[in-house]
């Protein structure tokens, strides 16, 4: 009996470490994305879906054009996770004459998390969740999401239609929200083993 008893726990852990090593081997199988290196630029038009009117502001903000470095680490096919740096400029004046703002006086940096996402062989959808930060012409934080649809012209470079949403403290103690529209190209560099 207890030699049966033996007998059975063994192999109930040889079954247990054969299951694991079927686990363990499927998944060096399974293939995986390489590391890449992103930098996207791109030129845009924000619509403000709040405005100050007392400030002097129009329904259309300052045009704008941005950039944004990124790495999104190896991985399992489908859905990274990745991290970003994005600075923004506006390239139009905004404002009335209480507080005006002149072309290329607003700088804005944004950390973000990115969400990169291989739609097919051609299509690359990118999402970032970010905190864009006014360090120049009006202190102010939010908080920004968006998406870009990309399609890559070649290997390793694409275009893209991107359109965010950001949310920001303002003048006078206001949300500001503003959704945008922007167009760009998009560099991604994989790092293969």
């Amino acid at each position: 009996m207890r030699l049966q008893l033996n007998g059975a726990w063994l192999l109930a852990l040889l079954g247990a470490l054969g299951v694991q090593a079927a686990a363990v081997a499927a998944h060096a199988q399974t293939p995986s994305e390489p590391a890449r290196y992103l930098l996207a630029a791109s030129a845009g038009v924000p619509l403000r879906l709040t405005m100050t009117s007392e400030l002097g502001q129009t329904r259309f903000a300052p045009a704008y054009t941005d950039a944004l470095v990124g790495y999104v680490p190896a991985g399992q096919k489908g859905y990274g996770h990745g991290f970003g740096l994005g600075a923004a400029l506006n390239l139009g004046r905004d404002g009335g004459y209480t507080a005006p703002l002149y072309a290329a006086q607003q700088l804005v940096l944004m950390p973000a998390y990115l969400g990169h996402y291989e739609l097919s062989g051609d299509l690359l959808a990118l999402a970032h969740l970010g905190v864009p930060i006014v360090v120049h012409g009006g202190p102010s934080a939010g908080l920004e999401l968006g998406m870009l649809l990309d399609y890559r012209i070649l290997a390793g470079a694409g275009i893209f239609a991107q359109l965010d949403v950001d949310a920001y403290a303002g003048a006078q103690s206001r949300m500001n929200v503003i959704a945008s529209l922007a167009l760009g190209v998009l560099l991604d560099y994989e790092v293969l083993p």
